[in-house]
């Protein structure tokens, strides 16, 4: 894999700190896998819906890292906990530490104080949705292409003054890819 421009490798206490979240890596992983990935999760409010397609190589992008092996191999070391520190780097921008910092929240997405917004402009990030906590935690913005919404970015929302409140979600709930089981995890 070639390294990104917008990418680099981290310095000794950056490391330190990514080893220090290899722990919530480890679980963020889990719960993707056990409640997103291979599923279409759905969001739906009074007056919108938006439909998200989780992949695991998705999760890479999400905690604002890059690896040598790859999205996907990210994915699976974290699950199998065997991520390799040195073929790591981080987001120039310093993104990647706010991002790894809300991880331990990620399954405040299933939870009743979940709201979803429209499209919006964050910084330098555009986005069509966004699933944000009411208490300002964390927000997960989401694109729309040509066939899906996919997860776009991880945003920490603790020290932001001003991001879209967006409508209270009534419904989640998930339709396996495969097997079309449908599991409700919020509302009716």
């Amino acid at each position: 894999m070639t390294k990104s421009k917008d990418y680099r490798k981290p310095n000794y206490n950056e490391k330190r700190k990514i080893r220090n979240f290899m722990i919530p890596l480890q679980n963020a992983a889990s719960f993707l896998k056990e409640h997103f990935i291979g599923k279409i999760m759905s969001y739906q409010t009074e007056t919108k819906k938006a439909d998200i397609h989780f992949l695991p190589s998705n999760f890479m992008h999400l905690c604002g890292l890059e690896y040598q092996k790859g999205a996907s191999s990210f994915f699976d070391d974290c699950l199998n906990k065997h991520i390799i520190i040195d073929d790591l780097n981080i987001k120039r921008d310093g993104t990647t530490m706010q991002k790894l910092q809300v991880l331990g929240s990620i399954q405040e997405l299933l939870g009743k104080h979940v709201q979803l917004t429209g499209s919006g402009r964050y910084l330098y990030l555009e986005f069509d949705y966004a699933l944000r906590t009411k208490k300002q935690i964390l927000a997960l913005t989401l694109k729309d292409t040509p066939t899906k919404t996919i997860p776009q970015s991880l945003l920490d929302l603790k020290r932001k003054a001003v991001f879209p409140k967006g409508e209270k979600v009534i419904s989640i709930y998930s339709r396996h890819l495969q097997t079309s089981e449908v599991i409700q995890y919020y509302g009716e």
